[in-house]
């Protein structure tokens, strides 16, 4: 019951657009984190090579992990709130550049 008061407590107080898009992009990496795990899982059982592409699955999870972190680096600015500001942008830099690289490889 602790986390369904402290998930209604941050409804309450944030933006509904940015709590939305928060939700949509962490339920995007929720998925690819997902299928990055089936198609690793499968990779270890079976010999049989993957039509997936797991360089774009990381790239996905990444991503959108790193945009999750963009919206609330917005939200943040918006609402001038200071407190881990710059922990979370040089976290989002990271992600979002690492997701590149990912995807350069």
């Amino acid at each position: 019951m602790k986390l369904v008061s402290r998930i209604q407590e941050k409804y309450r107080k944030s933006n509904k657009l940015f709590l939305a898009l928060k939700v949509l992009l962490s339920a995007f990496t929720i998925f690819f984190a997902v299928r990055v795990l089936f198609l690793s899982i499968s990779g270890l059982v079976s010999s049989d090579t993957s039509t997936d592409f797991p360089n774009l699955l990381l790239f996905g999870m990444l991503f959108s992990l790193g945009l999750s972190n963009a919206v609330e680096l917005v939200e943040k600015f918006v609402t001038k709130k200071k407190e881990y500001f710059t922990l979370l942008l040089i976290t989002t830099f990271f992600l979002l550049g690492v997701s590149v690289f990912v995807l350069w490889i």
